[in-house]
Formats: C-alpha cells, sequence, structure tokens
C-alpha cells in the first residue's frame, strides 16, 4: 500500500494511520444513534411533568388554603392522574 505521498506502508502502519478515523466516526455514530433513541422518552417525560404541574396548578386553584409543602396531598393526586390510575 502506498500512502498520500506514495511511500510504502506496512499492514501495522496502515492501521495505525487509518483506526483513529474509523474508531472515531463508529463513536460518533454511537452516540448520535443514543441520541437519536433517547428522544422519545425525553418527549414522555416532559409531557408527563407539564401534567403533574397542571393538575397542581388545577388543584391549587380550586383549593387555596390546601397544605404547602414537600408532602402536599395535591402532588399526589397530581401524580394519579397522570400516571392514568
Amino acid at each position: 500500500m502506498t500512502d498520500h505521498i506514495n511511500q510504502s506502508l506496512s499492514a501495522r502502519e496502515m492501521v495505525r494511520a487509518h483506526a483513529y478515523p474509523v474508531l472515531a466516526a463508529f463513536s460518533s455514530l454511537s452516540l448520535f444513534a443514543m441520541a437519536l433513541l433517547l428522544i422519545p422518552q425525553a418527549v414522555r417525560h416532559h409531557r408527563f411533568n407539564r401534567c403533574v404541574d397542571a393538575q397542581i396548578q388545577m388543584r391549587d386553584a380550586i383549593n387555596p388554603g390546601s397544605q404547602q409543602g414537600p408532602g402536599r396531598i395535591n402532588e399526589l393526586k397530581a401524580f394519579r392522574h397522570c400516571e392514568g390510575r
């Protein structure tokens, strides 16, 4: 084999010269595929979060004097509604 300036390269030198670009391309394609596969999950979680936010706002509007804090009953009801239970 010859390289770009017509020097004769051994098999080992050819592998060394071309392994990095091949591995870089494979890594880039793998990352792109993983990103594409994560899109549906991200969309589902985004919709779930919007549903929970809307349910909590609606329940707070109905009952403005409800308990405020991390253990609110409105939040639990919102999760149950958005999960379809």
